[in-house]
C-alpha cells in the first residue's frame, strides 16, 4: 500500500467485537461504522515525557536528515513515524509511510521528500537492498529525509552489514516506553477530553487484561465509551470484562 505525494493512513488492526444481540441493529451498525480507521496520529497526542529529545529532532526543520528510532514493542515508534508523515503533509511535502510487516518497499518511494520505513528489522533481503539504495540516493542528492524504526539498535539488527552501517550514520534514538503510571495518566487525560468519568480501577484492569501499548488502550477506551452509551450503562470493570471476553473470543 503506497501513496507517494500524500501520506497514506496506516494499516490499522480493527478491534473485532460482536456486541450482545440485545442491541438494536441500527445501534450495532453505527458502532461498527465508528470502528473505521482513525486519522494519522500527530505529535500532540504522543505522551513525550521521556522522549522530548526525539520529538525535538523530528520537528526541527534543520535536524539530521537520517534518523533511526528503536525501542520495545508498544513504545510508540509507529505513532512517531506516522506523526512525522502527518507533519510533512502540513508542510506541503511529498511523503510516504511504509510498513515492512505489510508490504514490500517500492523503488519509487525515493521520489518522496519524507520517507518513513517501519519495522525495518523485518525487511526481507530484497527490501534491504531497496532501502540501502534509497538511503544512498537521498545521501547523494543532498535532499530528502528518511526516518526508520525497529526494535533493536543498529548493531543488534539482523540486516546487511552495509545497511546497518548506514543506520549509524544519522541520529539514533531509543524510544522509551511509558511506565504504567504514565499510561494511567494518559488514559485519564483522554477520558477527560471525551468528558468521561472512569474509575481508576477500570484503567488498571485494562492495563492487566488488554494490550499494553497506549494506542490499543485508547482505542479500547473509545470503544467502551460508544458501547456504554449504546447500553446506557456506566463504564465499570464488569462491563469491561464483558467486552474484553468477547474480543478475546473473536481474535482467537
Amino acid at each position: 500500500m503506497q501513496n507517494v505525494g500524500f501520506a497514506q493512513p496506516p494499516v490499522w488492526r480493527k478491534i473485532g467485537i460482536h456486541l450482545p444481540l440485545l442491541l438494536h441493529p441500527t445501534i450495532l451498525d453505527q458502532l461498527v461504522l465508528d470502528l473505521a480507521p482513525a486519522p494519522l496520529p500527530v505529535f500532540d497526542t504522543f505522551v513525550a515525557e521521556r522522549n522530548r529529545e526525539v520529538i525535538a529532532a523530528l520537528t526541527d526543520p534543520g535536524s539530521e536528515r537520517f534518523i533511526y528510532l528503536w525501542g520495545e514493542a508498544g513504545s510508540g515508534k509507529t505513532h512517531l513515524l506516522q506523526a512525522w508523515i502527518a507533519h510533512a503533509e502540513t508542510l506541503g511535502r511529498s511523503s510516504i509511510y511504509l510498513d515492512a510487516r505489510e508490504e514490500h518497499l517500492p523503488d519509487f518511494a525515493r521520489e518522496a521528500s519524507f520517507i518513513a520505513v517501519d519495522h525495518i528489522d523485518e525487511l526481507d533481503p530484497d527490501d534491504q537492498i531497496t532501502l540501502f539504495s534509497i538511503y544512498n540516493s537521498l545521501k547523494d542528492s543532498g535532499c530528502g529525509h528518511l526516518l526508520m524504526a525497529g526494535r533493536n539498535p543498529p548493531l543488534g539488527l539482523s540486516l546487511r552489514d552495509d545497511l546497518r552501517t548506514r543506520l549509524g550514520w544519522g541520529l539514533v534514538f531509543e524510544v522509551k516506553a511509558l511506565s504504567d503510571e504514565e499510561k494511567l495518566a494518559a488514559l485519564h487525560a483522554h477520558a477527560g477530553t471525551r468528558q468521561l468519568e472512569v474509575a481508576d480501577d477500570v484503567f488498571r484492569y485494562l492495563l492487566t487484561h488488554w494490550r499494553r501499548d497506549l494506542s490499543s488502550l485508547i482505542s479500547m477506551l473509545d470503544m467502551l465509551d460508544r458501547y456504554s452509551l449504546a447500553m446506557r450503562r456506566p463504564i465499570t470493570v464488569p462491563l469491561v470484562k464483558n467486552v474484553l471476553q468477547t474480543t478475546t473470543r473473536e481474535e482467537s
